[in-house]
């Protein structure tokens, strides 16, 4: 049984706490709303901790220290450096470090997975990703949840793309860009495409993930999940699809890692891969033109 902390602001933690039920093998313990009060109440029951509340790199490490496993968030507000670092310092205590937020355990792309490991689809040659809402960009003039999308990418070609080349438009006349496209080339001739668009009505948005390999592919969507609403004014798009699975799909295979003394799905590596491909897209799309790695880009 994992003896789980949870460290989240109320509702969020609340909301964490419900699912835990749901979790096998594995309980809560301890529920607080920073890590200070964690510390204080001492961490002696505890196994790991779910870290959603003010993460920063010093408070990583303090959990890690103590030895306790780690899920924390999918965010770009980690340098490369300290992502590294923290995942260098879990392995040095031989504690599970899980990043939560990424679409890998997504209902809808459990099928794909699968395909890809078996070589079912062969060598993937194509993949694309449209992602289109009505939230925008982030202070930094990405998508705040783009790293979730290049983890997908990544996490079917297995490795850091060797070229990058981003655009960004502002089509509804905004400061920030709604718009964004990206292109990723992979070592073999393999590449991406990421369309993202934040112009659509208020509502849930629209998601599709495809890949084309040599021997096969594969697609997904949330299309049969979306009702369009009409209510008199801007039609909504209502989703009936996912709820909380995906969450209590992060919970479970964080403990499942940590019970079979494994690196999870969605590791440190992945995250930092994630970033620095970010961090290639911004370096794109300030200078105009394909980035590559080596070349002032992710290496």
């Amino acid at each position: 049984m994992v003896r789980l902390a949870i460290v989240a602001d109320t509702p969020q933690g609340d909301s964490l706490a419900a699912l835990v039920p749901r979790i096998a093998g594995a309980e809560v313990v301890l529920r607080e709303a920073t890590l200070e009060q964690l510390v204080a109440g001492g961490m002696a029951d505890v196994d790991a901790v779910v870290l959603l509340s003010k993460e920063s790199p010093d408070v990583c490490q303090q959990v890690v220290d103590a030895g306790k496993h780690l899920l924390v968030s999918l965010n770009s507000q980690f340098s490369t450096e300290a992502i590294q670092a923290l995942s260098d310092q879990c392995q040095q205590q031989k504690v599970c470090l899980m990043v939560a937020g990424s679409d890998r355990l997504r209902p809808a792309l459990q099928a794909t997975w699968p395909s890809l490991a078996a070589g079912e689809l062969g060598d993937p040659g194509l993949v694309r990703l449209h992602r289109w809402s009505s939230t925008g960009a982030n202070g930094a003039g990405l998508p705040g949840d783009l790293l979730r999308d290049l983890d997908l990418v990544l996490n079917v070609f297995k490795s850091l793309p060797s070229e990058v080349y981003a655009i960004t438009r502002s089509v509804a006349g905004a400061e920030e860009p709604d718009y964004i496209q990206i292109h990723l080339g992979f070592a073999g001739g393999g590449m991406a495409v990421i369309d993202r668009a934040a112009t659509l009505p208020p509502g849930d948005g629209y998601f599709s993930f495809s890949v084309i390999g040599s021997a096969g592919a594969v697609y997904a969507d949330d299309h049969l999940n979306k009702q369009l609403v009409f209510r008199g004014q801007h039609p909504v798009a209502v989703g009936t699809e996912s709820g909380d699975l995906a969450a209590v799909a992060d919970l479970q295979e964080f403990c499942q890692a940590i019970e079979q003394q494994r690196v999870a799905r969605m590791s440190g590596a992945d995250w930092l891969a994630a970033v620095k491909t970010a961090e290639m897209i911004r370096e794109s799309i300030g200078a105009c033109s394909a980035v590559r790695s080596g070349e002032g880009g992710a290496s």
